[in-house]
């Protein structure tokens, strides 16, 4: 039941199929990217920032592409092109004709750097008249960031700014726009520097934006500035009145009714819907802090599915579950295809019905290195029961080559150049960092000690209260 409304949800956001299915159709010439395939993405929603596909076509030989997107309303379209990610706003039933950006592929260091973000770009668009929304938000833009980061510079010097002067001036321009898309997207961008030039509280912003106010899911503007205004709302809250009553509410009661009624005791959430959309950004928020229990944290989330009316909630729950549920100790890690330096590829389900001690290294880090000998050590005493992956995050495959041939460390050693988001899905944030896996393919350990912290006698004890030793 639960996957079929699943289902359903996703098929009404995305109108993927049948009568409510939508399109914007794309075309263009682009001989840069001849052979190449562009697909496109939005967000399905924008706290997880969760990508998915909405359509794709391949450039031919000449440089001309046609394809089509699915939307049901003003969508924030996506893709990413080498080093450029390129947006733009598609409209159903409209078509557009694209000016790609030259081709600039990402250069090896780029594309194996969990740190390099790709370049933002309004794509440009040859067809369309003034009126048309991506017209208005690239005019709007380009006015809107000439001042933003100037006025912010002078905010944090002290140097105070008629905030509200500027906005009139800016405004006066377009006032007259009738397109409702484009006056949120203005309304809720005036809000975003009235907020961080601290010139309106945030309490201010939100009985003013938010409270009353339509939520407007797609649009990227009003979203930014609700995950600005309630960030990490619930320690905010923590330290109201009323607040402190927060930390026993989660992780003893579990309750989302009585967390609710406490949450409603500050009338900047005396909207339940916008109530609920605070609950599920905290909850997401929260989850990798030490402030609440996570087994607490997850059983409101599941109580947020399972009972919101609100069709965008129950996905935005899916998503968030499935960000934060991937690296628990019971759950089902992100899969990957990863190649040996023999250049065989491996992956865990190859590995299913072995313990796995996974672990991220580099063979320039000295911590590694000293792990390295005492894994040689436990993978020939455990070799029967235990598999040994480690996945090295060296930008160069054959420094990694070269370690092993002076080594000789006979485990399983993989190269994460095939799949640099490995490294994300995994979120390693320090080298070296372990897990160990069940022979069902489920976490048992996450993180998991290293050698030096005592990770045989943890696997001994382990095999030991399964009966399989």
């Amino acid at each position: 039941m639960r996957n079929l409304v699943l289902s359903l949800l996703v098929f009404i956001t995305l109108g993927v199929t049948g009568v409510l299915a939508q399109q914007a159709l794309v075309y263009g010439t682009a001989a840069d990217y001849a052979g190449t395939e562009l697909v496109f993405y939005t967000y399905s929603d924008y706290i997880t920032l969760t990508e998915v596909e909405i359509g794709r076509c391949r450039v031919k030989a000449n440089g001309n592409f046609e394809g089509s997107v699915k939307v049901l309303e003003t969508t924030y379209v996506f893709s990413h092109l080498g080093i450029y990610r390129i947006y733009f706003f598609a409209e159903p039933g409209k078509r557009y004709q694209l000016v790609l950006p030259a081709r600039e592929e990402k250069t090896e260091a780029q594309r194996l750097s969990p740190f390099f973000r790709e370049t933002d770009l309004q794509v440009g668009v040859a067809n369309i008249s003034q009126s048309d929304i991506n017209f208005l938000v690239n005019a709007f833009d380009i006015r809107f960031n000439a001042h933003f980061d100037q006025i912010v510079a002078d905010t944090y010097r002290g140097k105070s700014q008629n905030v509200d002067s500027l906005i009139n001036v800016m405004e006066e321009k377009f006032k007259n726009e009738p397109n409702s898309y484009f006056k949120a997207y203005r309304e809720y961008r005036y809000g975003l520097l009235r907020q961080v030039t601290l010139s309106r509280k945030s309490s201010g912003i939100s009985n003013e934006l938010f409270l009353n106010k339509p939520i407007l899911y797609s649009n990227p503007s009003y979203m930014e500035l609700f995950n600005l205004v309630y960030d990490k709302y619930f320690m905010f809250f923590s330290r109201t009145s009323t607040g402190n009553a927060i930390f026993s509410t989660i992780s003893q009661e579990k309750s989302l009714t009585q967390l609710k009624k406490l949450l409603a005791t500050n009338t900047v959430l005396s909207n339940d819907t916008l109530m609920e959309l605070v609950i599920l950004k905290s909850l997401y928020d929260e989850f990798f802090s030490s402030n609440f229990s996570r087994s607490a944290l997850l059983t409101l989330l599941d109580s947020v599915y399972r009972t919101t009316q609100i069709p965008e909630h129950a996905i935005i729950a899916e998503n968030i579950r499935s960000r934060i549920t991937k690296l628990l100790p019971g759950f089902v890690p992100s899969p990957f295809k990863l190649k040996d330096v023999n250049g065989h590829e491996v992956t865990l389900d190859q590995l299913e019905g072995k313990y796995v001690y996974l672990n991220f290294c580099t063979t320039t880090s000295y911590t590694c290195l000293q792990d390295f000998s005492l894994l040689e050590k436990i993978y020939r005493k455990y070799r029967k029961k235990l598999e040994i992956v480690t996945i090295s995050a060296d930008m160069e495959k054959k420094d990694l080559e070269s370690f092993l041939k002076t080594t000789g460390y006979s485990w399983t050693f993989l190269h994460f150049g095939e799949k640099p988001d490995v490294i994300k899905d995994f979120d390693v944030r320090a080298y070296p960092t372990y897990f160990l896996i069940g022979p069902d393919r489920k976490i048992i350990l996450s993180p998991a000690p290293s050698p030096r912290e005592g990770f045989e006698q943890r696997f001994f004890e382990l095999l030991r209260s399964r009966g399989e030793i």
